[in-house]
């Protein structure tokens, strides 16, 4: 689109008119969407086709679409996170940074999309929205949290989308719909406001159609902010417009189960598939020792943040809280003492273990999800799996970590769904993981996605 609005061949008033036509047609299909906002947007792509024709100085992302998930602060709408404790609640008066960067950059904002009730689980439905749906098949989940995200950028409803990931929530749907999603390190893109109950597990990322657009994005948004404490200096200019890292001679970790994760066996079969392309392409493959199962650390941090969340709600609101999310937070409140410090304590050692693992090797290959995408409104597969912290779980090391983290496509189901792979680099080693993946986005053609076909299969 850059390239085009350059020479003059396409219109950002042109390019957000079809957005948001594709987004209006969508809405329904999908329920990809809190809000779409059309005015705004138009202006916005005025004032960035005025700089194009008058070859003024342009920003990054000069009339360019993104959506914005329902967890991330923006002037001028309501923060709802999903809830119905956020009906009547007025309009934030400012963004949160990574909205401000993007802004500032010239994006075109456009729409809000949906979330589960403050992002609680990896699935995309809630209370306040309902069920959003996977645009390569309608009756199955697009993952979450930031299923609107996944769901709108797999059926071309705009090229970039903000997500958020507090166990999993940008990668999974990333998988799910088939399109490229980045956790990146803790704190690279500022976290303002806090999010509710995942804390320093919660972080921003870029949800698009190819890599560069999201190490374009992901090169806006990063660096220091005095709102988040923990944010960090960016990294140097250029480094993610760096291109493919060549694979020869890269040493890859390969974890198909970290020894204790469930995998389905079409996923098995992309996994392995695309580790055996990284190899033919010059990696080098070192296995990854067995780790200890990390999710039952997760679940007690997780479930006594949630009740942190929830605990102070009156008894007159807290009947508008998604009965499933209160459920969970009511487990959060019989954790003892002493066990939530053990998780505390346990989380410090995969950061440990993680950090000398990563030290041996570049990045990690696994699979980015144990299950294929199911039946959506649901929580889980089936009654085999208990809840999705389950079949979750490739997600939260890294969340426990922060350490960065992406899920690419890699192939589809034999019914036609979309399968993604995780790669993990070393903490603030953002640049690494984007660059592989933009080497392995080349090898990984099967995986491909093209929207006007979903779409098309959609209208049909």
């Amino acid at each position: 689109m850059l390239a085009l609005y350059a020479v003059g061949d396409v219109s950002p008033v042109d390019v957000t008119r079809a957005v948001l036509d594709r987004a209006a047609a969508m809405r329904d299909v999908l329920n990809p969407f809190v809000r779409i906002d059309a005015e705004d947007a138009l202006m916005a792509a005025e004032i960035s086709e005025r700089a194009w024709r008058a070859g003024l100085p342009t920003r990054p992302l000069e009339g360019i679409p993104v959506s914005i998930k329902d967890t991330a602060m923006t002037r001028g709408w309501v923060l709802g996170r999903g809830s119905r404790l956020s009906i009547g609640q007025p309009a934030a008066t400012e963004d949160a940074p990574a909205v401000a960067r993007l802004r500032a950059a010239g994006a075109v904002i456009y729409a809000c999309t949906t979330t589960c009730e403050g992002g609680w689980k990896a699935v995309t439905d809630s209370p306040l929205t309902g069920i959003t749906r996977n645009a390569h098949d309608p009756a199955v989940s697009p993952g979450g949290s930031s299923g609107g995200a996944g769901a709108a950028i797999a059926s071309g409803c705009g090229p970039l989308a903000l997500g958020s990931d507090g166990g999993g929530s940008v990668r999974v749907p990333a998988s799910f719909s088939g399109i490229f999603g980045m956790k990146a390190t803790f704190a690279r893109v500022p976290q303002w406001p806090v999010g509710p109950h995942y804390s320093d597990m919660s972080h921003y990322g870029p949800m698009t159609r190819s890599v560069a657009d999201a190490a374009l994005m992901l090169s806006v948004m990063e660096g220091y902010d005095p709102k988040d404490p923990y944010s960090f200096p960016p990294a140097p200019p250029g480094a993610f417009q760096a291109g493919p890292l060549p694979l020869s001679g890269l040493r890859i970790g390969v974890a198909e189960t970290y020894g204790f994760l469930p995998v389905d066996p079409e996923i098995r079969a992309v996994f392995r598939r695309s580790v055996a392309i990284a190899e033919q392409a010059g990696a080098i493959l070192v296995p990854v020792p067995d780790f200890e199962d990390w999710r039952p650390t997760y679940r007690t941090l997780w479930q006594a943040g949630a009740w942190q969340a929830l605990r102070r709600l009156p008894a007159d609101r807290i009947g508008l809280v998604d009965p499933e999310f209160l459920a969970e937070a009511q487990k959060g409140q019989t954790i003892a003492t002493g066990d939530l410090v053990d998780a505390q304590m346990r989380r410090i050692v995969y950061r440990q273990e993680a950090g000398r693992l990563h030290g041996s090797v570049d990045v990690v290959l696994s699979p980015t999800v144990s299950v294929l995408p199911f039946e959506a409104g649901k929580t889980v597969p089936d009654a085999s799996w208990p809840d999705w912290l389950e079949w979750g779980g490739f997600a939260f090391l890294y969340n426990m970590t922060g350490q960065p983290a992406a899920s690419i496509p890699a192939g589809f189901s034999a019914g036609g769904l979309p399968i993604g792979i995780q790669v993990a680099g070393r903490l603030q080693d953002d640049v690494t993981v984007m660059r592989v993946c933009q080497s392995l986005e080349g090898l990984l053609t099967e995986g491909r996605s093209i929207p006007s076909r979903v779409v098309g299969r959609l209208a049909a």
